[in-house]
């Protein structure tokens, strides 16, 4: 097997990595409260938008024009995560102002800087930083709180570590994906293979930090 045809196998079989968490997360329903919660509604999210977009890649029918809605969508599903988080530590209005904030952004990315048949790589980028942002306060909070305990007890602590792993290791990827994707199809195909195996990690942490859930 080629380095060519493992890319493809890799990015053609992603999608049974995504509804991992949805399962646990139901299997673990009872359990979950609070901002896991909010976790089990990305991951619902997830679910919903890529079986939308394998029917209409099935089909022949452009599918990139769903991810500038998949992207303002994830975006809220995870700072409402993090709100939870966050709300003893910061101004309960952060939060919020930031995503009407990036929501305006995104919607200028679309309509203004690109349109909704090209990748929305601006605002990709400036969610990649934001969440990494959200991430790496989160770490600092819990080393600062767990001097004496394990963190990596607690199910925030996996799913922190998901999203910390691909939205910083996407970062690249996105600033520079419209460029990389005109250098041809097997450069494509290596960098969605790339995308694809940091989706297999965030989901995998994910459906561990579920798992870990407890009453």
């Amino acid at each position: 097997m080629t380095f060519q045809e493992l890319a493809s196998f890799v990015v053609r079989y992603v999608g049974w990595a995504v509804p991992l968490p949805l399962i646990i997360g139901i299997y673990r329903k009872k359990y979950l409260m609070n901002e896991l919660r909010v976790i089990l509604y990305f991951s619902c999210n997830s679910v919903f938008f890529e079986l939308i977009s394998r029917i209409m890649s099935r089909y022949k029918i452009p599918n990139l024009n769903l991810f500038h809605l998949y992207v303002l969508i994830e975006f809220f599903f995870i700072s409402w995560f993090y709100y939870e988080i966050f709300k003893r530590y910061i101004s309960p209005k952060i939060i919020p102002s930031i995503f009407i904030i990036f929501t305006v952004f995104s919607l200028i990315d679309s309509f203004v800087w690109h349109n909704i048949l090209t990748f929305n790589s601006y605002a990709k980028t400036l969610e990649c930083l934001i969440i990494v942002s959200y991430t790496v306060f989160y770490l600092y909070k819990t080393f600062d709180e767990f001097q004496d305990q394990d963190p990596s007890e607690t199910p925030v602590f996996w799913i922190n570590a998901g999203f910390l792993f691909y939205f910083s290791g996407c970062l690249f990827l996105f600033t520079f994906s419209n460029f990389i994707l005109t250098q041809g199809r097997p450069m494509g195909m290596i960098t969605w293979a790339l995308h694809a195996f940091f989706i297999v990690i965030m989901y995998s942490l994910i459906s561990v930090g579920l798992w870990k859930s407890t009453t």
